[in-house]
C-alpha cells in the first residue's frame, strides 16, 4: 500500500515490533554499543585530563573533562543512530525482507519508513542519554545541561538515523555501507570538535567542518560552557541536514522497495 500519510498507530506498531525483537536480546545487542561512548568518556577523561587539564574554548577556560563530555555524548548518538539506520534497515530490507512482509499487512510504506526511522533514532537517543547520565553522575555535566541536552539528543538521533537509512537506500551490498563510514562518519569523529576545539584546525578545514551535522550537535550540547556564536547556526545545520537526509532516504528506500 503506497499511502503517503502515515498513521500514528501504524508507525507505533512498527516501532513496537522492533522493540519486542530487541527486548529478547537486549543485553547482547545493547551492552557493547551502548557502553562504547561511556568507555571513550572514561578513557579520555582519565587518560588525557592529567595531561590536558584545561583548554580555551570560545574565550573561556574549560576543564578538559567538561569539554569532551558533550563530544562523547554526540559520538554515541551518531554511531548508534547511524549504524541502526544503515545496517539494521539494510538487513531488514534485503535479507530478512521485513519491509516486504509488513507491506502485506494494512501498513503502508510511510508507516514502515517512519517506524524504522523512529526505532533507529531510539537507539541513538538511548546511547546519548546513557552517556549523559554517566557524565552527570561524574560531575562533568550539569543537570541544566542534561535537561537542555535531551531534546538536542533526540534531534541528533533523528538526523543520524536518517543518514543511516539514506545509506541503506543507496547500498547495493552490505559492504557498501563501509564507504560512508570511512569517508564521512570517521572524519566527523575527528574534525567536528569532539576532542579539541575546531579553532585549532586550519581555517580551510575548520570552516567546512563547522557545517557538518556532528558539529551542530556538539555545539548545541556544549552550549552552556562556551557559546561563541548564534544558537541559530547549529540549529540550522541540524535542521537542514535532517530534512535533506529524510527526503533522500525516503526516495531511495521507496525505489528499492517498489522496484
Amino acid at each position: 500500500m503506497k499511502r503517503l500519510v502515515p498513521s500514528i498507530r501504524g508507525v507505533f506498531s512498527v516501532w513496537l515490533r522492533y522493540a519486542f525483537v530487541f527486548r529478547k536480546t537486549w543485553l547482547l545487542n545493547c551492552a557493547a554499543p551502548m557502553s562504547e561512548p561511556v568507555v571513550y568518556l572514561l578513557a579520555f577523561g582519565l587518560g588525557l585530563t592529567p595531561l590536558v587539564r584545561s583548554l580555551r574554548y570560545a574565550g573561556n577556560e574549560v576543564d578538559y573533562l567538561r569539554f569532551i563530555a558533550p563530544g562523547m555524548i554526540a559520538i554515541g548518538v551518531m554511531f548508534q543512530g547511524f549504524f541502526e539506520g544503515a545496517y539494521g534497515s539494510f538487513v531488514r530490507l534485503r535479507f530478512q525482507r521485513t519491509w516486504q512482509a509488513m507491506l502485506t499487512t494494512p501498513l503502508c510504506f510511510a508507516d514502515i519508513f517512519w517506524g524504522e526511522l523512529l526505532w533507529a533514532a531510539t537507539k541513538g537517543f538511548l546511547a546519548g542519554v546513557i552517556t549523559s547520565l554517566v557524565a552527570l553522575l561524574w560531575g562533568v555535566y550539569s543537570l541544566r545541561s542534561f535537561a537542555a541536552g535531551v531534546p538536542v539528543i533526540l534531534c541528533g538521533s533523528i538526523l543520524f538515523a536518517a543518514l543511516g537509512m539514506a545509506t541503506a537506500g543507496f547500498a547495493k551490498t552490505i559492504s557498501h555501507i563501509n564507504l560512508p563510514i570511512h569517508l564521512f562518519i570517521v572524519p566527523m569523529f575527528v574534525v567536528c570538535g569532539t576532542y579539541f576545539p575546531r579553532d585549532n584546525l586550519p581555517e580551510a578545514v575548520a570552516a567546512p567542518a563547522g557545517l557538518l551535522p556532528l558539529s551542530g550537535l556538539v555545539d548545541l550540547l556544549r552550549w552552556e560552557i562556551g557559546p561563541d556564536a548564534s544558537v541559530l547556526i547549529p540549529i540550522s545545520v541540524i535542521a537542514v541536514w535532517t530534512a535533506g537526509l529524510i527526503a533522500i532516504a525516503w526516495q531511495q528506500l521507496e525505489r528499492k522497495v517498489f522496484r
